[in-house]
């Protein structure tokens, strides 16, 4: 029972001989409160409320838990200080609800590619024809390869990234904001590696489109041949591309049957897989960390600043992104071919 602050009129009138009735309508409060008091002094002899043992009683109840439980299934995405905001309970309370009631822990939201049940299917056997593959070839043998555009923008870390400002500074939109153009001005780069070495940056203009032709004399002729002739020595190697236009034209299959023998053809690699290819899961991530907060004032200092991240790139390093692909394949067989990054 809440405790009422007309306890001691109440009291007084009590012993004065009035009724329960009457002492409500003098002082123009419910009949219950006045009996529930009454019912006190009959009991005890005063109308002074009685301290609780024991400690206060908590909003961590069954009805809170299934509530909080109810929400988290309809939305896993929930904010917890929205949630706590909405049941007028503290976000600590929720918070431990979350964590030592529901045994639920907070995971950072992966990107991952979409995939239809065909390519799925699709995945899943290419994955265990690579793996069958790779039992024969070296996985360290393959020259993995991509392409990727970088602006002259700064690449801020949307999770992290704070400022410290005073009050006045923090309500002025050129400290608080991140900029971006409309149009900033870019460049293509393409870049493989393997795991004992990395091929040159290949930067290509915006203004070039890259067809079979830019392709076969930019990309693989002036610059893949020379680079695998020098680093394999006349040795196996195995290159691994996507099958874009201009990477899967007869003009350019002819080109790598002469002087790449052995590619992975659309056989064995499966479309939609950048999760299996190491520039892709890994090094165009790190190289833009490299580069990350900087501001370019050119597309020319853009390029000098990737040539020094990308030097600075170690072949322990290489070796070891290249080796988790088997890793990598194993898991999207153990997925069925859907996404399986949370696997690893």
């Amino acid at each position: 029972m809440k405790s009422s602050p007309h306890r001691p009129s109440i009291e007084l009138l009590f012993k004065r001989g009035l009724g329960s009735a009457e002492i409500a309508r003098r002082l123009q409060i419910s009949s219950s409160t006045v009996r529930n008091v009454v019912a006190a002094i009959k009991k005890r002899g005063d109308a002074s409320e009685v301290k609780k043992s024991g400690r206060p009683r908590s909003v961590n109840t069954r009805n809170t838990r299934a509530i909080i439980k109810k929400r988290i299934i309809r939305n896993d995405g929930l904010s917890l200080n929205r949630m706590a905001s909405q049941l007028g309970i503290a976000r600590s309370t929720v918070q431990s609800i979350v964590k030592n009631d529901l045994k639920l822990k907070s995971y950072k939201l992966r990107r991952g590619q979409y995939l239809s049940d065909k390519s799925k299917a699709m995945r899943l056997e290419k994955c265990r024809k690579l793996l069958q593959h790779f039992q024969v070839r070296r996985v360290s043998d393959v020259i993995w390869t991509d392409e990727k555009i970088f602006t002259i923008e700064p690449l801020p870390n949307r999770q992290n990234q704070r400022q410290l400002l005073s009050k006045d500074d923090s309500m002025s939109p050129k400290r608080r904001l991140a900029h971006n153009r409309l149009f900033p001005k870019s460049v293509m780069v393409w870049a493989g590696i393997t795991a004992t070495g990395k091929t040159p940056l290949v930067f290509i203009e915006r203004n070039v489109k890259i067809n079979s032709e830019v392709y076969q004399k930019i990309v693989l002729m002036d610059n893949l041949l020379p680079w695998v002739t020098q680093h394999f020595a006349g040795g196996p190697f195995i290159l691994q591309q996507d099958w874009a236009p201009s990477h899967g034209s007869r003009s350019t299959l002819v080109v790598l049957e002469a002087h790449f023998p052995g590619f992975l053809d659309k056989n064995l690699w499966p479309a939609s897989s950048p999760d299996l290819n190491p520039m892709d899961f890994s090094v165009w991530g790190m190289l833009e960390g490299k580069i990350a907060g900087k501001v370019f004032a050119t597309v020319d200092d853009l390029k000098a600043a990737l040539e020094v991240a990308w030097a600075s790139i170690d072949d322990g390093y290489l070796r070891r992104t290249v080796n988790s692909v088997k890793k990598r394949l194993r898991a999207c067989v153990k997925a069925r071919g859907s996404n399986f990054e949370i696997l690893l």
